[in-house]
């Protein structure tokens, strides 16, 4: 496991921010104003076999409200416009093309999961008209990879991040 990029501190805190310790989280890329993780990136080589996510969402606050807009139906009406406008399709399958990038960067020269990398984008996505999770969108376009239909999200969210610094509360227990 290597996590020379991240402080106990931090691995402590996201281990209490997603109720569970990730094995390959490298580096926290994206803090909240409090100075707390909102989204890390991880290795794509995880046991030896690929694992096609590198920027996940760990930020209880975004998380949670990030739901409410996928139980409305987000995911679907994301979906719709990714059939309806070509300019956003082309900006959509551009993000999962970096995102493949960014993931093949990661993979320590393994050739297998290069190889099984090499064939999806975002999240281990294969098919680029269908919207796997919003949280996934999210965490790609503030771990710096623009991507639109995140972008479209975070719009949407009245709040960026919590008022009564939440994950303070988590982590003090």
């Amino acid at each position: 496991m290597d996590m020379a990029h991240i402080s106990n501190e931090d691995l402590k805190i996201v281990s209490h921010q997603l109720e569970r310790t990730p094995k390959n989280v490298m580096k926290i890329v994206y803090r909240c104003s409090y100075g707390f993780p909102v989204v890390i990136e991880s290795k794509t080589v995880l046991e030896e076999k690929p694992f096609p996510t590198v920027y996940w969402l760990t930020c209880p606050f975004l998380r949670y409200a990030i739901s409410k807009v996928e139980s409305n139906g987000g995911v679907s009406r994301f979906e719709n416009i990714l059939l309806t406008s070509p300019e956003f399709y082309v900006e959509h399958v551009e993000a999962h093309l970096k995102a493949r990038i960014k993931a093949i960067d990661l993979a320590d020269e393994n050739v297998q999961v290069i190889e099984r990398l090499k064939k999806r984008g975002m999240g281990g996505i294969s098919d680029f008209k269908h919207i796997k999770c919003l949280h996934m969108h999210v965490a790609y376009h503030l771990g710096g990879i623009e991507n639109p239909v995140g972008k479209m999200v975070l719009k949407e969210l009245k709040n960026l991040e919590c008022e009564n610094c939440l994950c303070e509360k988590i982590v003090k227990g």
